[in-house]
Parts: C-alpha cells; structure tokens; sequence
C-alpha cells in the first residue's frame, strides 16, 4: 500500500529559518501572499512544518516556515520542534535564514549559521524588522555571520521582499517552478470556462479532485498521529502535552490514485478552557478548516467515549454542512472490543440519533489497525457530498415518497409538495416548493430526508431540506 506526494511537491523548496521571535511567520505569509501562519508575539507559536506555495515573476516555488531553533531544547516538544527544522533545511533547495535587525548577533544566531555552513545550500541572511530607510545600515553587523551580504527587509510593513524575492529565486535550480500563462484556464473544464454548470446527472463529481479532509477533534485525541501513520514519517510533532497543535497544518498526499490534503488542526476545548489569544487564534483557525473542507474526520476516543465537547465539534460539522466520518482511535488500548463497539454504538443512538448516517471506523494509530479504512469512508463521503440528483429523478421520488405517505394536514388543510429541485453541494440542499411551510411537521421532512438516503445513499452527508412557498 504506496502513498505519494502530489506533483506540486517537485516544486522548488525555500526554507525559513531562525531562533524564535524574529518574524518568520510573517515574512512566510507575505511570501505566499496569504494569511496562513499564525503571528503572534509570543514565543514558539510555530512548532510544526507549514508549506504554501507561492509565485513571483513567472516562478512558482513552495516555501516552509519552521519553529524557532533554540541552542538547548528542555522539552520533549522543543527537541521535537528542532527535528522538524532539521527535516525543513535537508529538504530545502534555498534556505532563508531570518535574524532581528534591531538586535546585535546573538549566539544562538552564529550556532545556526555555523549548522548552516554545514549543510552547503545556499543561504541568504534575512535582517528582518528594519522597518524604514534609516535602519537598512543596521544589517551591515550581520556580515559576521560569514554568510554573504544580509538582505534588509521589513516584513510587516513589506519592505524589501521583493528584493528578496528575486535574490531567492535567481538560486533556484530546474524548470518545475515555471508558471504556465495558461494554467489555470487548462485546468478548467469547458463548462467552468463557458460559465454554464453542468447538468445534474445523480452521479458524484470527478474522482481526481482534490479531496479536503479535516482532522477534527479534543486535544490528545490522536489527529497528529494519525497523519504520521499515513504518511509513515513524523511529519507533525505528536506528544501527551494538550495543545501541541497550535495551527492548521496542510498535508498533500496520494493514496491509490486519489488526491488529498489533509489538515491536522489544534484540539477543540470548551470555552471555559481557553485562556490564551493564542489558542482563540487556533480554534479560529480549526472552525475555519471545518468550513472549508469536503469531510471532516472527528477522532473521538474510544476509551473515553464521547463527550459533550466532541458533540459541538460534531454539530458545527453538520451545521456546515461538511461530510462527517467519526473514526474511535486508540483502539488498541479496548480490551473487550466487541463490547466496547456496542457500547460505543448505543451511545449514539441513545445521545446523537441526529447522526446514525455518520460512518464509524474503529482505528489505532500505534497498530495502524484501519487507518486506511478511514480513508475509504472518506472517499464515500466525499463522492456523497459531490452528488447531484437531476430534477426530473428527484421528483419521481418525491411523488414515490407522497403515494407512501401524503403529507400532513392541519384543521382540513392538506399540505403540498408541488416540485423539487437540488439547490446546491457542499453543502446538499434540497429545496421544496410547497403550499404553506407552516402545515410541514419537521418530522415528515426527516422521513424526505431518510428516503432520499435510501435512495442515494449520502453516507455521512448532512443533507438540508429547505421549504418555499409557491402560490397556485
């Protein structure tokens, strides 16, 4: 069983590196021209390898911000951190190493200059935060470094990157990183070019999109360890310390012939639990990957079961609309397993009813016992979410699920469903054209709900049903 990278992966990579605090969050974000990185003047709020692709004067290259490399780390983290670095430099065709302008050399900054001078890439010195013409001369110190001439930029105010830029890309090797004038539009379809959508045809999309899975869950549920098991590397830190993630990180791979990006985001704590900005910034940033993925995988764990907090995470879900996949993780840990799968599975059905559509996997991240498996539902997931019914076949059902069952009648008055039609994917919503929406009982719209799901499936799609009121 073979995963690999994506083709974009061959681009050209430029590493950002430093000791904590210089600005390499924010020169990565005005590099890839998004707001990706978390900023934050607290230290060592980057902890994990962040990739983003960018593209200046004709050149597209991906670009790596790293955590902050520290001389001694103390903690298993801060060691963790550093091999994360480390794993960034090797990989790196050009390395950017960032220092504070306004400060004098410090050691740390010449123990990693030297580890620099030893791995023989190129290397451009980056005096950061000099933030007017007046300070450029300060970066004139940091000759010393033996590195060749520091380049003076300012990345919050945006100044000199483009110099910077430029610099970084003449030591770029290979033809990879050329941008094609026609590339967006030779990707498209001829519909999405033309403007016209395609005709609902009750079949999923394109199995070769890009499928965007969102690990979900509680701090320590095993989201990290669960994309290390996929990708068999470390390619994000995992420790027993709450809130090792801080920010959502993106991972493109391949798993037989099917395209994906996964994102490990930070654990979901109550409300009552959130002291820091820093970790509004990252449950801000984890809601943000629940809107914008295809499916989400909520990791729950199986020893604990699910608690109130796994409920909202699962309910923000269904409220955007986002496919679902409930995996139960350290199932390694379950000794009565066949007991403990009842159990599980009696606690949704006596206190979540609302997602017996959801599919569950039982998984370990330590065995590797189904992660793949939880792959395959997210492919049936996905292609659920994709599915567009043709108006003509949904409102045959629709007459099918009437002559089973009319609709409800208030005081001599019949409701009715005159027409139906699909209004929309990601999220699914039906809409129904009806007489008066107040003679529809919800009830009578679960039961729509439940036959269109015998129908055509829609595992682990929330589906809307939205009614409108049409005179005749």
């Amino acid at each position: 069983m073979t995963v690999t990278h994506r083709n974009e992966n061959r681009l050209p990579l430029v590493a950002i590196c430093g000791r904590p605090n210089v600005g390499k969050s924010t020169l990565f974000n005005r590099i890839i021209g998004k707001q990706r990185a978390i900023v934050h003047d607290e230290e060592g709020i980057t902890r994990d390898r962040f990739y983003g692709t960018a593209s200046w004067f004709g050149r597209r290259f991906r670009v790596v911000d790293t955590g902050g490399i520290v001389e001694s780390p103390v903690d298993e983290i801060s060691r963790k951190m550093q091999e994360q670095v480390m794993a960034a430099l090797r990989e790196a065709e050009v390395i950017l190493f960032v220092v504070d302008g306004r400060t004098d050399i410090t050691r740390t900054d010449q123990v990693v200059a030297e580890s620099l001078r030893r791995l023989g890439k190129p290397v451009l010195v980056v005096a950061n935060k000099l933030d007017n013409a007046a300070q450029e001369s300060l970066c004139v110190e940091f000759y010393a470094l033996g590195l060749g001439t520091p380049i003076p930029v300012s990345a919050s105010h945006n100044r000199g990157v483009e110099e910077l830029v430029r610099a970084a890309i003449a030591l770029l090797h290979g033809t990879d990183a050329v941008v094609s004038d026609t590339a967006g539009e030779a990707d498209a379809s001829p519909d999405e070019r033309s403007g016209e959508l395609p005709e609902p045809t009750g079949e999923p999309a394109e199995k070769d999109a890009v499928i965007r899975v969102a690990i979900v869950g509680r701090p320590n549920a095993g989201k990290s360890s669960f994309i290390n098991a996929l990708l068999n590397e470390d390619r994000v830190i995992v420790s027993t310390v709450p809130g090792t993630t801080r920010d959502a990180i993106d991972v493109e791979f391949t798993w037989q012939g099917r395209h994906y990006v996964l994102v490990d985001t930070a654990g979901l704590r109550r409300k009552a639990g959130i002291r820091k900005e820093v970790e509004k910034f990252s449950v801000a940033r984890t809601l943000r990957a629940v809107r914008q993925a295809d499916v989400c995988v909520v990791m729950v764990d199986a020893v604990e079961g699910l608690a109130d907090q796994d409920k909202r995470i699962i309910g923000y879900a269904m409220e955007q609309g986002t496919g679902i996949v409930l995996a139960w993780t350290k199932w390694d840990l379950v000794e009565d397993k066949d007991r403990r799968f009842r159990q599980l599975a009696d606690m949704i059905d006596r206190e979540m009813p609302q997602i017996r559509f959801v599919p569950r996997v039982t998984m370990s991240n330590v065995t590797k016992q189904r992660v793949f498996a939880v792959l395959e539902h997210v492919n049936r997931v996905a292609d659920g979410c994709r599915k567009r019914i043709a108006t003509a076949e949904l409102n045959r059902l629709i007459e099918a699920i009437k002559a089973r069952h009319n609709p409800p009648s208030q005081k001599g008055k019949h409701a009715k469903i005159l027409y139906a039609t699909q209004a929309g994917v990601k999220p699914t919503v039906f809409v129904l054209f009806v007489n008066q929406k107040r003679l529809f009982h919800f009830s009578y719209l679960r039961y729509i709900e439940n036959a269109l799901r015998e129908a055509y499936g829609f595992e682990g799609v929330p589906i809307r049903i939205e009614l409108r009121e049409e005179a005749r």
